[in-house]
């Protein structure tokens, strides 16, 4: 059985984290919601309102409001998002929250506005990580920033880790072993990651534009072929015979064609148990297709 760590043997940021969030269990707020309030993604948020300067020539757009420096408006919105920036000061405190895909947005909790328990529980509760709903007005600060005028706030979920220094740059080793990080950090990350998914999905359309079926293959085989590589071996305890992960998809594929399915093709994972560095790993995709006839 596994001994737990003793909370005092934790790093300090991960203590005083734990902390907080027993805290907050012991005050009665939930630290991590089932749901919470999130009326407009920042994103739509920032399609629906843009701040411009007086003397700005813009090109306006149907269904856009379009706010002055220092511009209030009724509008109440709900928004949520990982906090990665905040600055308190005493009676006025500055937020940036951050939402999957990287869209930004500033929100302001002013004394005034939510209050003295309020604004001391922000102050003492919430760390740069955190998950936090933000309702509000939307208004456009004094310096031009599209913000939320909070009149409440909620915990939505407590980080216990704290997020890597925005202005350092991660080591490629810590990009590649915590890829979440990377994507919270780096926008290059994100784009990359969507980039993807876009490239697999039009190489898709366009193979079945011309014709070609996708199938899958199987991943455990008896035989291992199609490539020279060493495979991962295991072991069926019900057929009572060892497997190998797949170190190509091509012999399947071949049988597919050979079974009258003329043109053919996989997006598949494969494992070779070889090196490993930066530009290889020992899972990784491929791309195979298969007609006959020319």
């Amino acid at each position: 059985m596994t001994e737990q760590k003793n909370p005092q043997d934790l790093p300090e940021q991960l203590r005083i984290r734990r902390e907080k969030r027993q805290k907050l269990i012991d005050a009665g707020v939930e630290p991590y919601p089932v749901a919470v309030d999130r009326t407009v993604s920042l994103r739509d948020l920032r399609a629906k309102f843009e701040v411009v300067g007086e003397d700005a020539d813009v090109d306006k757009r149907d269904g856009v409001t379009y706010l002055a420096p220092g511009e209030e408006t009724d509008v109440e919105v709900a928004v949520a998002g990982r906090l990665i920036f905040m600055r308190n000061t005493g009676k006025l405190c500055f937020a940036t929250l951050q939402d999957g895909d990287g869209t930004q947005l500033q929100a302001m909790l002013s004394l005034a506005e939510v209050g003295q328990e309020a604004l001391d529980s922000w102050k003492a509760d919430v760390d740069l990580g955190d998950f936090v709903s933000v309702r509000g007005r939307v208004i456009a600060s004094r310096r031009g920033e599209l913000s939320i005028m909070a009149s409440s706030w909620q915990m939505a979920a407590k980080a216990l880790r704290p997020l890597p220094v925005a202005f350092a740059d991660m080591s490629e080793d810590t990009r590649v072993r915590h890829r979440y990080t990377d994507l919270i950090m780096r926008e290059q990350a994100r784009t990359n990651a969507m980039t993807r998914i876009k490239v697999m999905r039009a190489l898709r359309n366009h193979l079945e534009g011309e014709g070609f079926v996708e199938v899958e293959t199987p991943m455990l085989q008896t035989l291992h072929g199609g490539a020279a590589a060493r495979p991962f071996e295991t072991r069926s305890n019900a057929l009572d015979i060892d497997l190998y992960l797949r170190i190509a998809p091509e012999l399947f594929l071949k049988r597919c064609v050979v079974g009258g399915i003329d043109k053919v093709f996989e997006v598949n994972r494969n494992f070779r148990n070889e090196g490993v560095d930066s530009s290889h790993s020992p899972e990784f995709a491929m791309l195979e297709t298969y007609q006959a006839w020319g």
